[in-house]
């Protein structure tokens, strides 16, 4: 007998979500966690969509916990190339709004969720997984302890040791367009005259984003080319000041701000595809999947694979099917998912940070992107109600370039009127 059904190391939302489903369904889980919540992870400045809270229903958490005194964000607002679009975000179930969450509270009310239906370990590090023969059969704790499971799931992010001590291989690395991003959470900073996500370009490869988050706090992020957001060791807080502070708009929002965090990040992004998993072993969240977080897409992945996760572990402990056919299905279905927003994020990485826009095409793009019906489908990609790469369709491209005119035709109409 082993100790438990399935050992779960890693209980950032996409454990805590797949033990939260394991749990309620009866199964004997164990959700480790080395750090102690609410804590804030390294390398996240996340913003939430409804498809992701529509996942966050079905497992009985609460909004009203995980998003304590945030501001619903309903309007995002791109300011780039000298070009603004708008674009308020499309209804899901109800919910036209987003949140630019904070994740020590978002995490730790997941966290709570969870062990309502499992048991879990905070402060625990796994530092080795037991094997017998080919099989893995359970983890070692930092302590020396052995715990065994009839399976181990590495929830442990893109970094996962689990991933590591496997040998899990990894599948459709994309490192062409290498990206590092720096955030810090403020208070006191200037804001809009609603909730906002407000995205801006000052320099060719490297952009901002402000978000509005809980407890009246202001989400400051720069992500830009890997080698251009390269700070000396030991001086993170002063190169991603000094990126903010010399943009003279930026200047002005923080001018009476305090930065109330200390700043946090990731060098060099990872997108890819890690191996589902093996005998006696898995893969969930960014240990499995992971991607540039230009989108917002991160959490929305982590938890839906940790739904598909679930599911294939049903059907295996039922006896419906085999471990590997179990895998193969979880594996399909998550790509099915996420593959071509995989493709769309590393476009828009390209198009964002790494392409400049030749003089002649600048006026055709602005007639893409300020296009209200490309909007429209943009927020739909963004809250997972089309695929990604149903967005940019030929017929969509050319009736935005056949409206652009009519636009710019009719706003100089009415300025003439006024003069």
């Amino acid at each position: 007998m082993s100790d438990y059904d399935v050992i779960i190391v890693g209980g950032r939302p996409a454990g805590a979500t797949l033990a939260a489903r394991l749990g309620q369904a009866g199964l004997r889980v164990l959700l480790l966690e080395r750090s102690k919540m609410p804590s804030v992870p390294g390398a996240s400045s996340p913003i939430i969509y409804a498809s992701t809270m529509r996942l966050l229903d079905e497992i009985g958490a609460d909004e009203s916990a995980y998003a304590c005194n945030t501001p619903k964000i309903r309007r995002m607002v791109n300011a780039s190339e000298g070009m603004q679009t708008e674009l308020r975000i499309p209804s899901l179930d109800g919910r036209d709004y987003a949140y630019a969450i904070d994740r020590a509270r978002f995490d730790h009310a997941l966290w709570e969720n969870a062990l309502r239906h499992v048991e879990g370990r905070q402060g625990v590090s796994v530092t080795d997984v037991l094997w017998d023969n080919h099989r893995v059969i359970g983890v070692v704790l930092g302590d020396g302890t052995h715990i065994t499971a009839d399976l181990v799931i590495g929830a442990d992010g893109r970094f996962s040791l689990i991933a590591r001590k496997v040998g899990a291989a990894e599948y459709d690395i994309n490192e062409q367009y290498p990206t590092s991003i720096y955030y810090a959470y403020w208070k006191g900073v200037k804001k809009s005259s609603e909730p906002t996500a407000l995205a801006f370009g000052q320099d060719f490869g490297v952009g901002y984003l402000i978000m509005d988050s809980a407890d009246d706090t202001t989400v400051i992020a720069v992500e830009g080319q890997t080698e251009l957001l390269n700070p000396e060791p030991g001086k993170v807080s002063e190169f991603y000041e000094g990126l903010i502070r010399k943009y003279p708009f930026l200047a002005e929002v923080i001018a009476n701000a305090e930065r109330i965090t200390d700043v946090r990040g990731m060098r060099r992004v990872g997108n890819m595809y890690r191996q589902p998993g093996g005998t006696g072993w898995a893969l969930v969240g960014d240990a499995y999947h992971q991607k540039d977080p230009i989108d917002g897409q991160g959490i929305y992945d982590a938890v839906f694979s940790a739904k598909m996760l679930a599911g294939a572990v049903f059907d295996w402990k039922r006896g419906d099917t085999l471990w590997g056919e179990a895998l193969a299905a979880y594996d399909a279905a998550v790509r099915r998912e996420t593959f071509a927003m995989y493709g769309s994020t590393l476009e828009r990485v390209r198009g964002s940070l790494y392409a400049k826009t030749p003089t002649w095409a600048i006026t055709p793009m602005r007639w893409l992107v300020q296009d209200p019906l490309t909007m429209e489908r943009f927020g739909m990609m963004l809250t997972r109600q089309i695929d990604a790469d149903r967005v940019m369709t030929p017929t969509l491209m050319i009736g935005a370039f056949l409206r652009g005119p009519l636009r710019d035709l009719s706003r100089f109409l009415d300025r003439e009127s006024k003069r």
